[in-house]
């Protein structure tokens, strides 16, 4: 694969003990992609975090600066430094750093500097006269040092803007945690909770917080103390740097209250998944925060949250938590009643799950470092990519693979579609999605031209160096909108001409004039690759003056990952015959159940099952009445949408596609790497999905008696229809593998990049298959 060279980014922080910034830039880089290579420098010393950084192969500088002194040799240092390490881009954090590493940074001549703003910008009267003076100089230099600043809260983004700081630098990154570290362990709760001497039974309250006048450790005690009146078996633990009985103010405040026995103090502790797992109810009592990890890291592992409404805490447990007034101990004290009472009820359960998931879906770890990365290549100069489909539901079923190993590559991946459920997954991916206003119908004239202007004024917006389009609409209007916008680049995956090239009812042929002049128009971008799946499309294309045939990139499909599907055994019992396909009439569905019917007297007893639903949105769609009419007669087993269609293979004996057309289905794709022998139609794309009577059988198109007898035949004979199987996954092995899938969209991007810069172009071809 064509990669892009490393980007290096140095990070500039005050020092790496323990605390919050320290953690996330830990978290962060140990995570980062191999295209970044990363330096962390400390003012002060490694700390912590420097040897365990050191152990992940990151190089770790430490400057000697005293704490809350400015040295002028380390200043000198840190700028000769700078000037040897010549970085892409400096990621200061917090404060101090901001403020000596931005100015630094700067002077030695770098000019992608990054802010990192971990504080809520609230109470800083409480802290010391540095920071304060410190966070002033930041605000009157925002406008001159920064490139960007990331906040990691809304909160910190609003008041740190209200106090000078550029807006129009500013954006926030929420903190993203590894899930497969915070999450639920019985057996840890358990062992745990024998330590400390607790029953399974004992509701158990925690906070986790260092000793600190806005940790606010008085309105929890106090809250406490209200708790045990009417909650007398509750119990209060403590963790963080001076939660110990060597902490005078401490004590005097349980002594106060008169909590001394029903509170456990646990000082500082390295094993926090562990003590959330042990906890009921984590507690945040804080009158001031940025972004709280520990509200995320509790949810995580599915403890309940009641948290003081301050800085993102109330955004974070969003409906999934309780949420009291800061400094009011009386309302801490009733809503932590609330949870107590909601302890073992369904309801409970509920809450805890949904919390846990919009944990995974907001603030994972991969998500934090996507967001981060993306910004630093955009620095850096990273290409920016903007693929355009209309189902975002698409992209995460069909084109994943690619926009990842985009994004591996370098690039700056971008999205757009119509919004839908699918949107908040390639989010918590880490990547930039835009909502187009886009339907599938195009009916409304007017709609279709506002979609045409969404689209110029994104890109117009976005300036992107390359856009790809995939699916037919957003191919037609994103090409006449990259034309308009003067897009550098222009990629379009035709993935099958569909049911308007292959109807031939008046309708379609009367679309198809108007789509074939439209194709004209939006493939005549003269920077352009045009992506066929199968060689029947690409010549109809090119016979229609549409395509120039040195704009033709031919890619077979969408890929397999390989591993991901492994060669099962066949299933005992009579054979089934298994259709992956949505419930259109040009799949072939109807011909698929006249099949069954046919069948219904074979003595071995052939199963038919399809998995797919209906497509209201598509003109060729089976109605709902016939789809029940179907089920009543019980000669098909319709299984609906399937997410584990690998599963539905293994159950399975023969793969049958119907289709009237198709660019090159995923579905006879899949079942190849399942190890299926295949059943499927004499038309382009269906035939180039198999290799004829070595991986499966041809029949003529809307011919069920020969769809029937075809898979009558491979039932009989298990021989044959294993042996096909076989040849088939290494069919797949060799042709369908997502890794080659990859590497020919990185080289067409590659190549129009070349273009772009006036250097000569090259012809891409496919690494053909040997012959079986």
């Amino acid at each position: 694969m064509i990669k892009s060279p490393k980007v290096r980014v140095v990070h500039i922080i005050g020092g790496l003990g323990q605390g919050g910034a320290e953690t996330v830039m830990y978290r962060l880089l140990t995570q980062s992609s191999s295209r970044f290579e990363h330096t962390v420098i400390s003012l002060t010393d490694a700390g912590v975090f420097g040897p365990r950084l050191e152990q992940a192969n990151i190089e770790v500088i430490s400057l000697g600066m005293s704490s809350g002194r400015v040295s002028w040799s380390a200043l000198k240092a840190l700028y000769r430094l700078l000037k040897q390490l010549r970085p892409d881009v400096v990621q200061t954090w917090m404060y101090h750093a901001d403020l000596i590493g931005g100015v630094v940074a700067r002077l030695a001549g770098v000019r992608h500097v990054v802010w990192g703003i971990r504080n809520s910008g609230a109470h800083l009267e409480r802290t010391s006269r540095a920071v304060r003076l410190s966070a002033w100089l930041c605000a009157r230099l925002s406008g001159l040092v920064p490139a960007a600043i990331v906040a990691c809260a809304n909160d910190a983004a609003e008041r740190h803007q209200k106090k000078g700081y550029a807006a129009a630098k500013m954006q926030v990154i929420p903190n993203g945690y590894d899930m497969a570290r915070w999450s639920s362990d019985a057996a840890t709760r358990i062992k745990l909770r024998a330590q400390l001497g607790v029953s399974l039974n004992t509701p158990l309250l925690g906070a986790v917080a260092r000793w600190h006048p806005l940790k606010d450790h008085a309105n929890l005690i106090d809250a406490f103390s209200k708790v045990v009146q009417a909650h007398s078996q509750a119990r209060l633990v403590l963790v963080g740097d001076g939660m110990d009985s060597a902490n005078p103010e401490l004590m005097e405040l349980l002594r106060r209250h008169g909590v001394e026995a029903q509170v456990l103090l646990l000082g500082r502790r390295d094993d926090i998944p562990a003590v959330m797992n042990a906890l009921d109810i984590h507690v945040l009592s804080s009158c001031a925060e940025g972004f709280p990890n520990v509200v995320a890291e509790a949810m995580a592992v599915g403890a309940a949250n009641v948290v003081t409404d301050v800085g993102d805490a109330a955004y974070i447990v969003d409906a999934f938590g309780w949420v009291a007034p800061p400094r009011d101990p009386a309302a801490l004290a009733h809503s932590l009643g609330e949870a107590i009472c909601a302890l073992g009820s369904p309801a409970m359960a509920v809450r805890l799950q949904k919390g846990r998931e919009r944990v995974q879906i907001k603030f994972s770890l991969g998500a934090m470092v996507s967001r981060y990365e993306g910004l630093w290549a955009k620095l850096a100069g990273a290409h920016r990519l903007l693929m355009v489909v209309n189902n975002p539901a698409f992209i995460m079923s069909h084109r994943l693979p690619i926009i990842q190993a985009a994004r591996t590559a370098g690039y700056d991946v971008h999205l757009a579609t119509m919004d839908g459920p699918a949107v908040a997954p390639l989010r918590a991916l880490g990547f930039t999605h835009h909502v187009v206003p886009m339907n599938r119908s195009g009916r409304n004239p007017v709609k279709e031209i506002y979609t045409v202007y969404s689209l110029w004024r994104l890109f117009r917006r976005l300036r992107p160096a390359i856009v790809h389009t995939v699916t037919i609409k957003p191919v037609l209007y994103g090409g006449i909108a990259a034309r308009l916008a003067r897009v550098p680049g222009f990629v379009a995956a035709i993935s099958g001409l569909g049911f308007v090239f292959t109807g031939a009812g008046f309708k379609a042929r009367s679309l198809r004039v108007v789509a074939t002049l439209l194709y004209r128009v939006a493939l005549g971008h003269g920077n352009s690759r045009i992506i066929f799946q199968n060689p029947d499309d690409s010549r109809l294309m090119q016979k229609f003056g549409a395509v120039r045939e040195s704009q033709v990139v031919m890619i077979r499909g969408s890929g397999v990952d390989m591993q991901a599907w492994p060669i099962e055994p066949e299933p005992p019992g009579p054979p089934v015959a298994l259709m992956v396909s949505r419930l259109l009439k040009d799949k072939g569905v109807e011909e698929f159940v006249e099949a069954a019917r046919l069948s219904q007297t074979h003595p071995l007893g052939v199963q038919w099952k399809i998995a797919g639903s209906l497509d209201p949105g598509n003109p060729a769609s089976i109605s709902p009445e016939t789809l029940a009419q179907w089920r009543a007669e019980g000669v098909v087993t319709f299984l609906g949408e399937c997410d584990n269609i690998a599963g539905q293979y293994a159950q399975s004996h023969i793969a049958v596609l119907a289709s009237y057309r198709e660019g090159l289905p995923k579905s006879l794709i899949e079942a190849a790497a399942s190890g299926r022998a295949v059943v499927t139609t004499d038309v382009p794309g269906c035939r180039d999905a198999i290799v004829p009577n070595e991986t499966g059988l041809l029949v003529p198109v809307q011919d069920a008696p020969a769809l029937a007898a075809a898979v009558q035949r491979l039932a009989e004979n298990k021989v044959l229809r294993q042996a096909m199987g076989q040849a088939g996954r290494r069919f797949a092995e060799r042709v369908f593998d997502i890794r080659e899938v990859q590497r020919l969209h990185l080289e067409t991007y590659a190549v129009l990049l070349a273009r772009k810069r006036h250097t000569q172009p090259k012809r891409i071809e496919p690494r053909l298959p040997e012959s079986e």
